[in-house]
């Protein structure tokens, strides 16, 4: 009685429709019976269809442990005679199949699994009859349906339209199951083709950056949007580094193309995360549907697990290149780490873009809209602070986040910034570019330094490269720094450290990247220490020694981009490496008169009158003091001059001392004199 209760429960008199298909699934099954199948399964299936859709032909049955032929063939027709109208399942798998193309077999084979999907009893049904199956077969379906056995199998063969739609699963066993995707379909309540299409595909959300906000990516951005508004379906790959605004920019790229942005497999039927096969799923009946709405973007983040070829069995590595090569409906592929794809892959892509930190000012306005958006009151200068770090935008995002709900300000958004980026294993030290004054007027140089930035600043060739040597200190680095300034350019900063491996053959590779992605980004390259891998050939014991140097020389005939190397040991480097800079500026220490100025405008405190300047000071020398100053919040120029000197003295420049004077240092910190003669 409590089974008789369940299922009635099941088919409500709501669902008197879907009781009248079952009833008609049942009399195929009971006509298709022998007199043996009746002996063996008869009362089961009479149990069966007694609780579900009872008929006056059961209660005329003589002997219900064993009833003959004729009486079951009586109850299939009166089960069969049932008005079976179109149920709401009926109609949203009918749309589906105008959405995929299916014809009227196929419809019917696919609403056959999804009623053995969602009812207990059709499930029940299979079980109790003569079909020795759990899961639904060829035969089984063919029972169920009414089709002929050939169509069924014709239907059900590999790559046919019902697989290949990710619709259902080939068990790869003579059985099939329902998809994720179809086990969503069955929960569908709509009334019309467009509520179900809604459902199944929401509103594109808007970005949370504007178009301006990836000016860094031209020429790739134009292109991809010219590429994207052409309305034809092509395939788009982002990649880079998490938190550089890959999902943002397709967000912004579809919404500038006239497009919305729709995201394939963000989670399963229950909101956890989906495997590969669900995201494949979707992908695919997102491709249905929006093959009729050419105003849709399909983007899949995270897309490194979908384009790798899985390890199970069946895995097509033809299937997936056809997936980019093909798409139907123009998709974005947001990916972390281009080199886990296969090459065939990569190579039917439309267009590639690759990701990095955006410029200053592009991340000045990020930090202000994040601020904003987090309700945390920053002044200009602290939002660039902010902006100097070399955090991605959605770790600045968060970070402002934080600060809103610590009720802080722009130390506790850096703390947190700083904290996500130590636990990434990644250094988040503020950049030098554009982020601290320099003044050319204060360096010492063979060349007019202001002068020359202004000149390569307007030159219309970028093609070119500088080559700045002299002692440590002596402001090579900042001064191209400054010149990135200048031309309004990004600066990509490498060391040699950065770039030496130990591995034959990786530093070469490291040297090409880095122009190749200084050129992408349109940045300056700097790279300091240059004489650490571009010493003489002559001088190399090993072929890979002479290797590197090589690379360095291919790299400077083929410039795409201002490059400056930095070298304290110019005698060093090899010399056809040297003839192909094509300018060269000597460093050196800087004139009394210059230290003074520096003096002036680091400490805010006139040179000591009664003390000589220093020879051999260099700007490296102020910054250092400097930092040593503000730490122990000293501010007599005494003090100051005698650390000054001991920066020199340091470096082993003794013979380069005070003009007529020489001060003995005592102490560390040295000890403060009563009077400015004292230390004469």
């Amino acid at each position: 009685m409590a089974r008789q209760k369940a299922a009635q429960a099941e088919f409500g008199q709501s669902d008197q429709g879907e009781a009248a298909h079952f009833a008609h699934a049942a009399a195929r099954v009971l006509q298709a019976l022998s007199v043996n199948q009746v002996k063996r399964c008869g009362e089961d299936l009479i149990d069966l269809i007694d609780r579900e859709v009872p008929v006056a032909a059961l209660r005329k049955l003589t002997n219900r442990e064993m009833p003959t032929v004729a009486e079951l063939r009586a109850v299939a027709r009166q089960l069969a005679a049932k008005s079976a109208a179109p149920t709401q399942l009926d109609s949203v798998f009918a749309w589906v199949g105008e959405l995929f193309g299916l014809d009227s077999a196929e419809v019917t084979i696919l609403t056959v699994f999804a009623r053995w999907g969602k009812f207990e009893c059709w499930r029940e049904l299979v079980r109790r009859a003569p079909i020795s199956c759990s899961n639904l077969t060829p035969s089984a379906v063919a029972q169920l349906s009414g089709l002929a056995g050939n169509t069924v199998e014709r239907k059900l063969v590999p790559g046919a339209p019902l697989f290949s739609s990710r619709l259902l699963h080939d068990d790869r066993d003579g059985e099939y199951s329902l998809s994720p995707l179809l086990r969503r379909l069955i929960r569908v309540h709509a009334e019309t083709r467009d509520e179900m299409l809604r459902w199944l595909m929401p509103e594109p959300e808007q970005g949370g950056l504007l178009w301006d906000d990836f000016e860094h990516l031209d020429p790739l951005r134009s292109i991809a949007l010219k590429v994207l508004s052409s309305k034809e379906p092509v395939s788009i790959l982002l990649f880079g580094e998490p938190g550089t605004g890959k999902t943002e920019f397709a967000r912004t790229l579809a919404t500038e193309a006239g497009s919305g942005a729709i995201f394939a497999g963000l989670s399963d039927d229950f909101g956890n995360e989906p495997d590969r096969s669900e995201r494949l799923d979707h992908l695919m009946i997102l491709r249905a549907m929006c093959r009729h709405h050419r105003d849709r973007v399909i983007v899949v983040d995270e897309a490194d697990d979908v384009l790798m070829l899985s390890e199970r069995k069946g895995s097509s590595k033809q299937w997936i290149n056809r997936l980019v090569e093909a798409p139907q409906v123009s998709t974005i592929w947001i990916v972390n780490q281009r080199s886990r794809l296969d090459p065939a892959v990569l190579r039917r892509m439309t267009l590639a873009i690759g990701f990095d930190r955006p410029r200053l000012a592009v991340r000045e306005r990020v930090a202000k809209r994040s601020a904003e958006a987090a309700s945390v009151d920053l002044s200009n200068a602290e939002l660039r602070d902010i902006a100097c770090l070399k955090a991605p935008p959605a770790v600045v995002a968060a970070g402002m986040k934080a600060a809103h709900l610590a009720n802080g300000g722009a130390d506790v958004a850096k703390t947190a910034i700083h904290s996500v980026m130590r636990v990434l294993g990644q250094s988040c030290t503020p950049e030098a570019s554009g982020c601290s004054v320099y003044d050319p007027n204060l360096s010492r140089a063979d060349t007019d330094l202001s002068r020359l930035a202004e000149r390569l600043a307007a030159a219309p060739n970028r093609g070119w490269s500088l080559l700045l040597s002299g002692p440590s200190g002596t402001g090579k680095s900042a001064f191209a720094r400054h010149l990135a300034e200048v031309m309004g350019l990004e600066i990509e900063e490498r060391r040699c450290s950065d770039l030496m491996s130990p591995y034959v053959g990786e530093t070469e590779q490291n040297i090409a990247e880095a122009f190749a992605r200084a050129a992408e980004r349109g940045a300056l390259l700097l790279i300091d220490e240059v004489d650490s891998f571009l010493y003489r050939r002559e001088a190399g014991q090993r072929s890979w020694e002479v290797s590197q140097v090589n690379e360095m020389l291919v790299q400077l005939e083929h410039l795409r981009t201002p490059f400056v190397a930095t070298t304290n040991l110019a005698g060093n480097l090899d010399p056809a490496t040297q003839r192909r800079f094509t300018i060269r500026a000597a460093f050196n220490a800087m004139t009394p008169a210059q230290a003074s100025q520096l003096f002036k405008a680091r400490f805010g405190l006139d040179w000591p009158l009664k003390w000589p300047i220093h020879h051999g000071q260099t700007p490296g020398d102020f910054a250092v003091v400097a930092h040593r100053a503000n730490l122990l919040a000293e501010r007599d120029p005494v003090v100051l001059v005698r650390w000054l000197r001991d920066e020199i003295e340091a470096r082993g420049d003794h013979a380069r001392g005070m003009m007529g004077f020489h001060i003995h240092s005592d102490t560390a910190l040295h000890r403060r004199p009563e009077r400015l003669d004292e230390a004469a």
